[in-house]
């Protein structure tokens, strides 16, 4: 979608009375039957068109048939500070947690607290975590977004290579160590192909297993050296020392060439393994519970948490907060469940029969899902955001690539770190 497209989508949503325009205010919504058009924006978490079509769209359309929704997908010309800018906000945005940061310091989000309120809405229906997630963002208390559902961390691995090298399969519960162990064993060249053990995502996802944070609001000082950091450096590091063990682009070893044994990686990836058994080319797959350290037990990984917001400039909050309630009411949370879309809700109900719309999904080790817990996000201010874009560069460019000593590049990457954030500062005052 081009950029005169979405801002005719927006415009047209703005004659038709969503507020996604400031000039929409005269357009007075008179009755429950009055036909409203609202624009839902993505950013930040993935979501296919047919999970918008069933899991929004036509929920919201049964209940409530005045009511159609026209999603917006981001990209480079509708980011959330060209729509600031151009007075084009959207009425409901679809994103991860961080997104809620880069709205709010738009002053773009609506706190949620008072529609909360008049709905009767019990908080205590989503998992806490969640909530809680999402409530740190609020610095007086605000609730910025409701949560849709959680994308789990788990370890995926390719049941034929273990059977063709006679080795046992992964099982829930494993340490890194262990699983760092079991990839030594499944990494090998045989007959002129590369086969690797691990891929394990990003060394961050490792450090919000531990709550490491990346900044001190006190000293107004990063904070990316340490013994807790070297530790998840080396962890990681002894993974990428496995003699032969660089996978590369982990999506298209694991799922396309099917060279990678084990891939530590979230829930979303459930929807491309029923994509290749849909098309006839499906991979002979399970998983356990993700990868775990002694010092934080049965911690998978910090919550990722998928949610909804609305606008601050939406003149029909009322009738979009209506949509946050239908999507996330027991009976769409139990459809979207059976789809593999992890439920955001306590209730047993909404928990039952997790994927089993999904075909790939069927004798698989599901529990898997549910043995670790999730920890709740660090590093949600825009400071420690700065600092923790120099984790990933201080490990694969500076330990990986060119072999600098962990203490050395987390110095490095410290120093670089505190410098952008002075600039920040000084920029704020």
């Amino acid at each position: 979608m081009n950029k005169k497209q979405i801002a005719m989508l927006l415009t047209i949503a703005a004659m038709t009375g969503t507020g996604c325009s400031t000039k929409s205010s005269d357009i007075p919504v008179t009755s429950n039957d009055e036909p409203v058009q609202l624009v839902l924006y993505q950013r930040g978490a993935n979501i296919s068109d047919e999970e918008v079509q069933a899991l929004i769209v036509e929920p919201v359309k049964k209940k409530y048939p005045n009511i159609s929704i026209t999603l917006v997908r981001t990209d480079t010309t509708n980011t959330p500070q060209t729509l600031v800018a151009n007075d084009n906000l959207p009425d409901i945005v679809f994103g991860s947690p961080d997104v809620i940061r880069q709205f709010k310091e738009l002053n773009a989000l609506e706190d949620l607290t008072s529609l909360v309120k008049l709905n009767n809405v019990d908080l205590n229906a989503f998992e806490p975590t969640a909530v809680e997630t999402i409530r740190a963002y609020g610095d007086q208390g605000q609730l910025y977004a409701i949560p849709f559902s959680i994308n789990f961390p788990a370890l995926f691995y390719n049941k034929d290579l273990f059977d063709k090298f006679g080795v046992p399969y992964p099982k829930d519960g494993m340490t890194w160590e262990e699983t760092t162990e079991l990839a030594k064993k499944m990494t090998r060249m045989e007959n002129g192909q590369q086969y690797y053990g691990l891929h394990p995502a990003g060394v961050d996802r490792m450090a919000g297993q531990l709550s490491l944070s990346t900044y001190n609001p006190t000293t107004k000082k990063a904070t990316l050296t340490g013994d807790e950091w070297i530790h998840i450096f080396k962890e990681h590091k002894a993974i990428w020392d496995i003699p032969g063990n660089k996978p590369g682009n982990n999506i298209k070893t694991f799922e396309v060439d099917r060279t990678l044994a084990m891939m530590a990686a979230m829930g979303a990836r459930l929807g491309e393994f029923e994509e290749l058994h849909n098309q006839g080319n499906p991979m002979n797959w399970d998983m356990v519970s993700h990868p775990t350290f002694p010092e934080a037990p049965r911690i998978g990984a910090e919550l990722d948490v998928h949610v909804l917001m609305l606008t601050t400039t939406g003149k029909n909050k009322d009738t979009a907060f209506k949509v946050l309630q239908v999507v996330t009411d027991v009976t769409n949370q139990h459809e979207m469940n059976k789809r593999g879309r992890l439920t955001s809700l306590t209730d047993p109900k909404a928990k039952q029969d997790f994927g089993v719309n999904l075909k790939s999904l069927k004798g698989r080790n599901i529990d898997a899902i549910f043995y670790n817990k999730n920890g709740v996000r660090r590093g949600i201010d825009k400071y420690s955001q700065i600092a923790s874009t120099q984790i990933g560069p201080a490990m694969n460019q500076k330990v990986l690539a060119n072999n600098v000593d962990i203490i050395t590049a987390l110095r490095e990457a410290e120093e670089l770190a505190n410098k952008e954030i002075e600039k920040e500062l000084a920029n704020s005052k």
